[in-house]
């Protein structure tokens, strides 16, 4: 194998980096955005018991903020559950990315039909799973809409009654 042939097979075994290049960047603001619904689901939490632990006097404005928390805890678990479908799919596309990259290696070394194909199945598997994970996001901020309108629509209609 001379220096040409082994600088080729180092940038096509580099070709997948650009892939997992790109799941990092999603995966920040996957992460980001985990985080920020696992807080809401906590701060909720903590909410919904100084509400029920709470001496308030406006019984209505306090049981009509526990109906609220009610209806938007089960939302919020089903969008955190997007979320860490989401991120574990790019973190699988990424493991199958570096696998492909082991695999292209293998291939140029053996020099054979059947390892070049399954550096190519790999390659494609993992593209497939991030397609997957992007999907589960889009669903995620999709539903996310809806969750944060009927709670804005509700608060808008209360009325403080003295």
């Amino acid at each position: 194998m001379d220096i040409e042939m082994v600088a080729r097979n180092i940038q096509i075994i580099l070709a997948p980096v650009v892939m997992v290049t790109a799941c990092a960047i999603l995966l920040q603001g996957l992460l980001a955005r985990y985080a920020q619904i696992s807080e809401r689901l906590r701060n909720l939490s903590r909410e919904r018991l100084d509400l029920l632990f709470a001496q308030m006097t406006n019984d209505g404005l306090r049981a009509e903020r526990l109906r609220l928390i009610d209806v938007q805890i089960p939302d919020l678990v089903k969008h955190h559950k997007f979320a860490h479908d989401a991120v574990l799919a790019v973190y699988y596309a990424v493991l199958l990315f570096l696998t492909s990259m082991f695999a292209i290696a293998l291939a140029a070394m053996l020099v054979t039909e059947w390892s070049a194909t399954l550096a190519l199945v790999l390659f494609l598997i993992g593209t497939g799973v991030l397609l997957f994970g992007v999907l589960l996001t889009a669903l995620e901020v999709r539903t996310s809409h809806s969750a944060l309108k009927s709670e804005a629509l509700v608060v808008s209609r209360l009325q403080v009654n003295e």
